[in-house]
């Protein structure tokens, strides 16, 4: 030992020597943390359960390396293998992900209290909320309360009063639309960013008001803190919880190095935004215009309630949350409505780009529903082909392979005698369902107007909203996203917009729609993707 330490302090090192003894413990760490993830997939592992490719210690470790890499190529291959059954895959240092893709399984998770099965617990890991949000939650109170409160609110606010919503998302589109830079007629544009871009000006008006959804510095803000906290999280998932009040901030630093989406400095403007906001509300409480008060009552106001006035005033009129938790949830909100809807529409121009066939027939619909009934949600609704042209843009490009997320808060008994572990994850293989030849004829094919013919055969749930067993592009049951109606009806007026002013045209036409690697169950847009739009001679 002398000898040893005498050896150190000399400074006469060895580099052959030094290498071989970081070398040697790079080794040791790459099978230490092996064996953990073997030992743990097994001990969490639900009994009855097949894994996708076996439960050797090899096999485990190859389901890790695909799950993160390539998750819906694994959740595809489980699914062609169990599809009358489940499946269940290991997931790092933490209980697995077992994937139901028996229709009777998916009606008895669909039809769970959720005192057995619950969302929150999963939303809870996916943002990772009290590693990448810690100080606006309290802690160990599990799913914020705030968040438990906010889909009733969008429900009273968005979905009830969509109609006044949607002239002032109409004027947050064409201003976007405005900044498109034209030379002699036409450009090239980003596909992903043009329709985060447009989702971030028209959705911010919902949430935050037309002032700051005019905005360049907030919205700039609001377009890198989502990608950023999507980068962080991902990374942030993988690490040991154990480990995280540890490294957690060096990581979430890491996640984003080399990027634009830095995700600390675009909160500081975020918050700047928000507390000047906050202000202004205080000013409009004092005069007696609130949601509550005569002035700001919903169903007498021209203009809707913003998202974050009603959560404000909660807080502060009623003192229900602290303004910490509002803040925090309107982060939280940001995330969930502006990327997936984002996605969405991404696909959809992408898809509409390759297809000419379709626009000549979506620009008179369009034009007929807006001349006749204007900008509002029954021009919207009276789009029918546009409709079935975007739901079927979405059964193929879903954001996610797998939806209706639940945590087995308790042991949670199904009908074929498994009985699956607390903690355990469970979903729904929604975006191999969406491209099953047992739901749809010709799967793999490409149809606009296929749900348009679904609902002239008599369907009853063939528009984009609804929710089925074949389609769960938003969940179902009483968790299914609340906001769908606002982002079909942004959608829709985006699509109608561009189509009557522009031809949209590939920059290539075999180029994917998303990345070389996906991230566990979602896939990542392809951010390469370009579009070309061309002024048509009538708008010239």
């Amino acid at each position: 030992m002398d000898t040893w330490l005498a050896y150190l302090t000399s400074g006469s090192w060895d580099p052959r020597l030094v290498a071989t003894w970081i070398l040697a413990a790079y080794l040791v760490f790459i099978l230490v943390t092996a064996f953990a993830l073997v030992f743990t997939s097994r001990q969490w592992a639900n009994d009855g359960v097949p894994f996708v490719t076996g439960k050797g210690p090899l096999s485990i470790l190859y389901q890790h390396y695909r799950f993160v890499i390539n998750g819906p190529d694994l959740i595809r291959q489980g699914y062609s293998k169990f599809s009358d059954g489940l499946f269940e895959i290991p997931r790092t240092f933490r209980p697995g992900q077992v994937i139901l893709c028996k229709p009777e399984l998916i009606e008895e998770l669909r039809n769970s209290w959720s005192s057995v099965a619950s969302p929150e617990p999963w939303i809870d890991q996916l943002l990772q909320i009290s590693h990448v949000m810690p100080g606006y939650f309290p802690k160990g109170g599990g799913w914020p309360a705030i968040a438990k409160t906010t889909p009733g609110v969008i429900r009273g606010t968005v979905y009830k009063q969509l109609e006044r919503y949607v002239p002032s998302m109409n004027d947050a589109i064409i201003s976007q639309l405005q900044k498109v830079n034209l030379e002699d007629g036409e450009c090239t544009v980003n596909c992903f960013d043009f329709a985060y871009s447009v989702v971030v000006r028209s959705g911010s008006f919902a949430m935050v008001g037309e002032r700051l959804s005019q905005n360049e510095e907030y919205l700039k803000a609001v377009k890198d803190h989502i990608l950023g906290m999507i980068m962080t999280t991902r990374v942030q998932f993988l690490i040991p919880d154990c480990l995280k009040k540890y490294i957690g901030g060096f990581i979430s630093t890491l996640a984003t190095l080399g990027t634009r989406w830095n995700m600390k400095s675009s909160r500081k403007i975020l918050l700047k935004h928000f507390d000047a906001r906050a202000d202004e509300y205080k000013i409009e409480i004092a005069k007696g215009s609130s949601v509550n008060g005569k002035q700001g009552n919903p169903e007498t106001s021209e203009k809707p309630v913003e998202i974050f006035k009603w959560l404000y005033e909660s807080s502060i009129v009623r003192g229900r949350w602290s303004y910490s938790e509002v803040i925090g949830e309107m982060l939280l909100l940001q995330f969930a409505f502006i990327y997936t809807t984002a996605y969405g529409l991404y696909g959809a121009l992408a898809e509409l780009s390759r297809r000419p066939e379709y626009i000549s027939a979506l620009r008179a619909e369009a034009e007929t529903a807006l001349s006749e009934m204007g900008t509002s949600i029954a021009a919207c609704n009276r789009m029918v082909l546009m409709d079935s042209f975007l739901k079927e843009c979405q059964r193929l490009h879903p954001p996610a392979a797998v939806s209706a997320h639940r945590v087995c808060v308790t042991p949670l008994a199904l009908s074929n005698g498994i009985v699956l572990k607390p903690g355990t994850h469970v979903g729904v293989p929604s975006g191999w369902i969406q491209r099953s030849s047992k739901s749809y004829t010709d799967p793999e094919i490409f149809d606009g107007y296929r749900f348009v013919k679904k609902a002239a055969a008599g369907s009853q749930d063939s528009s984009l909203v609804d929710l089925s067993p074949d389609y769960l592009v938003f969940g179902m049951g009483v968790h299914a996203c609340p906001g769908r109606w606002m982002a079909s009806a942004l959608m829709k007026l985006v699509f109608a917009h561009l189509i009557r002013q522009f031809d949209i045209l590939p920059e290539s036409e075999s180029a994917p729609l998303t990345g070389s690697l996906s991230f566990e169950e979602f896939y990542v847009p392809n951010f390469g993707l370009k579009l070309k739009l061309r002024r048509r001679e009538s708008e010239k």
